[in-house]
């Protein structure tokens, strides 16, 4: 007989008879260790957010409302502070409209979008605007009487025609061409209404319009281009997915506007951008465990990246089709409740992108730069972002 005694092995733990509350404390911890660091790459950034960030076009003019009705459009004001483009014909204002790139980005399934305001309804400083109103009176008064005069003399070109409405046959009898007569006069009444308009219009700036009763607004014509399709002419971007502007901020220091497409329909497997809390990390724990690096706030030297249309289509329109770009920097300057200072580089047309962390979270809309340099650019925090989007 053997002896020798034998070492004895511990029977593993079974889960079917562990305590519920053990297991699940241990099903969470492990759950929340393999949250708590998902960082992504650029590239895996890249691919799942290409999708979701669009470039904006929009074509723009302004309408000049006069108190009494009366509409003039033009197409914006010179380095001087006079209007630019001074025109009563809406089609020529249509067709000598400014045009603008930007890029704007997915926020739910049914085709909002966020922006920048200045993307969206471009303005004219209110401040400029305001000093320019006596200009712009002025210019309207040089328009009235070049406008009058020029009525004046078609009218009296009509009044020398009418002579030849009648003549004198071989027997002395005169006769009038009646339907030539009666086309003359409605011709001339229509330019003697249009000269009493003017007439009444250049009455009141005579009697001091208040500058503040012209009112200024911006007309525009907006559509969306997506990442890797093609685009030859503005009407593929304005037909074929065309948009409206849904709300703006109406605070001076978020620049911010909501944009949807007009079907109101995001195209599927397209991205959607979310804020810490939302999921946008991709953690199915983000905003439930408090704990997660993910939900935590920006750092000095925090890694970020930012996706957009850096100089619209001057870099977007490759061979291949549009293209999006990827910038990155570091947070250069906590947010101060309506500013996020990092050196992500960009140029014009990258107003409107977002700006996200290595999780993935959209952490600000980039909107400016700090004077001439690339390198130091602005963005809306999240705050602002979410207190704009709750309205």
């Amino acid at each position: 007989m053997n002896n020798t005694r034998r070492g004895l092995r511990k029977k593993p733990a079974d889960i079917t008879t562990m305590p519920m509350k053990k297991l699940l404390t241990l099903l969470l911890t492990a759950l929340v260790i393999a949250g708590c660091d998902n960082k992504k790459s650029a590239e895996e950034l890249f691919k799942e957010t290409a999708s979701g960030v669009v470039v904006v076009l929009n074509e723009y003019y302004y309408e000049l409302k006069l108190p009494n009705g009366n509409a003039l459009y033009f197409t914006g004001l010179d380095e001087d502070g006079d209007i630019d483009g001074l025109t009563p014909d809406i089609d020529e204002a249509k067709a000598n409209r400014n045009m603008l790139t930007g890029t704007a980005f997915f926020i739910d399934d049914k085709g909002t979008l966020l922006t920048n305001r200045h993307v969206a309804k471009p303005y004219i400083d209110a401040v400029t605007a305001r000093r320019s109103m006596i200009n712009i009176m002025k210019l309207l008064k040089q328009y009235f009487a070049e406008a009058m005069s020029t009525l004046s003399q078609q009218y009296d070109m009509l009044e020398s025609q009418k002579s030849s409405c009648q003549y004198v046959d071989f027997y002395g009898f005169v006769h009038v061409d009646q339907n030539k007569l009666a086309e003359i006069n409605s011709q001339q009444m229509e330019l003697s209404r249009q000269f009493n308009t003017l007439k009444e219009s250049s009455n009141e700036i005579d009697n001091n319009i208040d500058p503040e009763g012209i009112k200024i607004t911006t007309v525009c014509e907006i559509g969306i281009a997506y990442n890797d399709t093609y685009v030859t002419t503005d009407k593929d971007f304005i037909e074929k997915n065309p948009c409206v502007v849904v709300r703006t901020s109406d605070k001076e220091d978020v620049d911010l506007a909501l944009l949807q497409l007009k079907n109101k329909k995001t195209p599927e497997n397209t991205y959607i951008f979310k804020m810490r809390g939302e999921g946008g990390s991709g953690n199915v724990l983000s905003g439930i465990f408090s704990g997660s690096k993910a939900d935590e706030p920006l750092t000095i030297d925090q890694q970020l990246y930012m996706i957009g249309y850096n100089a619209g289509l001057v870099l977007a329109n490759t061979k291949q089709g549009i293209k999006v770009q990827m910038t990155s920097g570091k947070v250069t300057q906590m947010p101060d409740g309506q500013r996020l200072l990092y050196s992500i580089p960009t140029l014009q047309g990258s107003s409107g992108s977002p700006v996200i962390d290595e999780y993935g979270n959209l952490v600000a809309v980039n909107f400016a730069k700090l004077g001439t340099t690339d390198n130091f650019n602005f963005g809306i925090p999240e705050e602002r972002i979410r207190e704009f989007l709750k309205r």
